[in-house]
């Protein structure tokens, strides 16, 4: 609280200005009576005078009046605390009231919410009435706007009344600038991301060793092209791999554009070589760039995970995925596929023994990967068992021969029983998901000690990441090629039963479309070492064969089937059973074989 005294100087000012005022208006108020005592036939002009005296008289008055107003708020900003007082040039409605409610002060901010009022004067009580007093925080309707209100009681000394007045400052803030302004502020958020060149090791190897400089300065040129139009930055840190920042707004027009620098990278050519491509990662961390840059790395991850050529934006738990159209790409396959059989073999060596788990549903790939695995422990003595609680139609005609088969009879556990066979020293394999929730049964996932994953699904967010080894390559055409590729590493102390050999070949077979989809090199060097191990075609299409009954429902799910667009196949499995989700399966896979259509819904 402050006490301010008037100064003589201001004193002095006011008395000379009333004096000079009144001074001038006394003299023309008796030139004024000295002409009409001289005229008094001059009515018109009398009148005139009349009406000129009465406009100087109150021309006067309202400068005495507008003295007096400007010195007491004068007075009034001198005494109020600095907190309360209204800044300079302050963007944001602002007023000060006296304990009557009586508006002392206002910025022009406040006075445009008011435009028709008088506010000099105005009962703020009148003005908005649905003010409540000596309330913190309010919303209230001005017009079409809402307002918040903060309003701040203060208490200052009047030295005029020699006591302590209350004074009320209130600030106006409008919930649709607020929401502006908070959108701006996420629009300039920062964010992290990591950009890897997927395949530089096999551009490098396919391309001419005096055209790489040409075609690194072209993937640079185009890169930094692209932090500069966001209005980012991007450092090399390696030669394949990048990390860039950009606000959060930029990364909208991104996402919008649907990163079209993915196929940009993609088309850039200096030669006969195989086409680069990138992969993104982008973390969004509101809290600080460190979490930005955590969830860039997990979305890299996952974007290599799931084969690159990829953008993958993670914020949270939630990931936005961009791109991916390419089909994946295997990077040194055949070192990795090395590297992981002598893993697992030490691995194995290191337990007492084994359990196999596939997913749900189980299907030829996630079976046959799981009968993989057991010529590998069969060599090295120890127990395995196929975590299997139901038999699936798809795969009862394979576990029925895996069952009749010597040795095999006790192969298959149910969940519960494998729990009973868990110990600190087995190792739980899994094969043909990652996805925790889509095990046969999870549980044993969280209770092993040592757990081994195998899978050529594309990469989700809830991804087993308590492995101790996991081969998870999306180039790959089905698991049963992976674990065949390591079989052929172990050399020749593996020997393949029949069934197995089978097994593995069946998995290839339905995952390829007998060859036909995602074939690489790799797949058929691998189905051909199975062919030479004992696996025979024949025997691995008659698993495939059907019954009657399902050739009927499939051929009547053909025959009803709409085009729609001239490129949709659309059907209709009328039956219920065991069967049907088998049957629609293979109605919509023959579908596809008709000429014009690129998808089928059964």
């Amino acid at each position: 609280m402050k006490n301010i005294k008037e100064s003589p100087n201001e004193i002095e000012n006011d008395k000379s200005f009333l004096w000079n005022r009144r001074w001038i208006f006394i003299c023309g108020m008796i030139l004024a009576f000295l002409y009409m005592a001289l005229a008094p036939s001059s009515k018109p002009i009398n009148v005139m005078i009349l009406v000129l005296l009465c406009g100087i008289y109150g021309y006067n008055e309202y400068k005495i009046q507008h003295l007096f107003l400007q010195r007491h708020l004068n007075k009034i900003k001198r005494i109020l605390p600095e907190d309360i007082r209204i800044p300079a040039n302050m963007p944001l409605p602002y007023v000060i009231l006296g304990k009557q409610k009586n508006i002392i002060l206002y910025n022009e901010a406040f006075a445009a919410i008011f435009p028709q009022k008088n506010l000099e004067q105005a009962d703020f009580a009148n003005l908005l009435q649905e003010y409540k007093p000596n309330v913190f925080w309010q919303i209230v309707a001005i017009g079409d706007t809402a307002y918040e209100i903060y309003s701040q009681k203060s208490e200052v000394w009047d030295s005029s009344k020699n006591e302590t007045i209350e004074v009320y400052s209130l600030c106006f803030v409008s919930q649709a600038e607020k929401k502006l302004l908070k959108q701006s502020i996420e629009e300039q958020k920062t964010v992290v991301g990591l950009l890897f060149l997927d395949n530089y090791e096999e551009v490098v190897d396919s391309l001419d060793e005096s055209r790489l400089p040409l075609l690194t300065a072209m993937i640079d040129r185009k890169l930094n092209s692209l932090a500069v139009s966001v209005g980012g930055i991007i450092k090399k840190f390696e030669k394949d791999r990048y990390i860039f920042l950009l606000s959060r707004g930029k990364l909208e027009e991104l996402k919008e554009k649907k990163f079209e620098i993915l196929n940009e990278i993609r088309e850039l050519s200096v030669g006969d070589h195989i086409p680069v491509t990138i992969s993104i990662g982008i973390g969004i961390g509101d809290e600080s760039l460190e979490l930005a840059h955590k969830n860039a790395r997990a979305a890299m991850d996952l974007a290599l995970g799931r084969g690159g050529d990829q953008v993958l934006i993670k914020t949270g738990e939630k990931y936005l995925f961009y791109g991916g159209k390419s089909g994946e790409v295997g990077h040194n396959a055949r070192i990795r596929a090395r590297v992981k059989a002598d893993a697992l073999w030490e691995l194995i060596g290191g337990a007492t023994d084994v359990l196999v788990m596939g997913h749900k549903q189980a299907d030829f790939d996630s079976l046959g990967a799981a009968m993989g695995i057991c010529p590998i422990t069969r060599t090295m003595g120890k127990p395995c068992h196929i975590v299997l609680n139901t038999v699936s139609a798809g795969i009862d005609s394979l576990y029925n021969k895996i069952i009749h088969t010597e040795g095999y009879e006790k192969l298959f556990v149910t969940g519960e029983e494998a729990s009973s066979l868990l110990t600190d020293k087995t190792l739980l394999i899994i094969t043909d998901t990652h996805r925790y929730s889509m095990t046969e049964h999870p549980p044993l996932i969280d209770r092993a000690k040592k757990v081994v994953l195998f899978d050529h699904h594309r990469k989700s967010t809830d991804f087993i990441d308590n492995a101790v080894l996991i081969y998870h390559e999306p180039y790959a055409s089905s698991t049963c090629e992976l674990i065949t590729e390591m079989i052929q590493y172990f050399g020749e102390k593996i020997k393949l039963k029949p069934i197995e050999a089978d097994a593995l070949l069946a998995g290839i077979t339905v995952d390829t479309k007998n060859f036909c989809m995602k074939t690489g090199a790799i797949t058929f060097e691998a189905a051909a070492f199975l062919r030479r191990n004992g696996g025979d075609s024949i025997r691995v299409r008659k698993l495939f064969q059907n019954d009657i009954l399902s050739y009927k429902i499939r051929a009547a799910i053909v025959k009803n089937a709409e085009i729609f667009q001239d490129k949709f196949a659309i059907s209709v499995c009328e039956e219920e059973g065991e069967d049907a989700l088998l049957v629609t399966a293979q109605a919509a896979d023959e579908l596809l074989n008709i000429k014009g259509v690129t998808a089928s819904f059964v």
